[in-house]
């Protein structure tokens, strides 16, 4: 008798634990359309911080992906630190399926070329945010000529 006591009683605690420790975790999950309005308005906190190649502090100054890196980090999404590697780590999205949240990548030092050497965060309605060279982390349009002639994919974080 005592022995089945002890039993149930391990058994309780057990489940306890398992409630106290765990279900938290699954409490504060969330879906990916709270992940990707996270992004979006990240994205807005860091409008007019200065652009600095190779910056990664919003203080000092940022580039463009070390931006989105902290954006999606601040929304507890982990993406690689360069362009080229938030590309390769990121899917193909056809251009009707772009929502916001997602990537847009650019070849700015040869247009027309397959390389991503720049990204954004499409935001959009047309536009997306992103560290320029001249302008620091500021909205642009993607129908803009000058971006939409670089435009090389719009790619999507790989759990959204």
């Amino acid at each position: 008798m005592l022995q089945i006591y002890l039993m149930r009683r391990t058994a309780f605690f057990s489940g306890v634990f398992i409630l106290v420790f765990f279900l938290p975790a699954f409490a504060g999950a969330r879906s990916i359309a709270e992940a990707r309005g996270e992004v979006v308005s990240a994205t807005m906190r860091y409008l007019n911080v200065p652009y600095l190649w190779g910056g990664m502090h919003p203080a000092t100054g940022m580039d463009c992906s070390a931006f989105v890196k902290l954006v999606y980090g601040g929304a507890h999404l982990d993406l690689p630190r360069v362009a080229r590697d938030q590309y390769a780590a990121s899917l193909y999205l056809k251009p009707s399926g772009v929502l916001p949240g997602d990537l847009l990548f650019f070849s700015m030092k040869k247009p027309g070329a397959a390389k991503p050497d720049h990204v954004g965060i499409y935001v959009g309605k047309g536009y997306f945010v992103h560290a320029g060279v001249s302008t620091g982390v500021h909205i642009d349009s993607v129908s803009n000529p000058y971006f939409y002639s670089r435009l090389i994919s719009a790619r999507k974080y790989r759990g959204f």
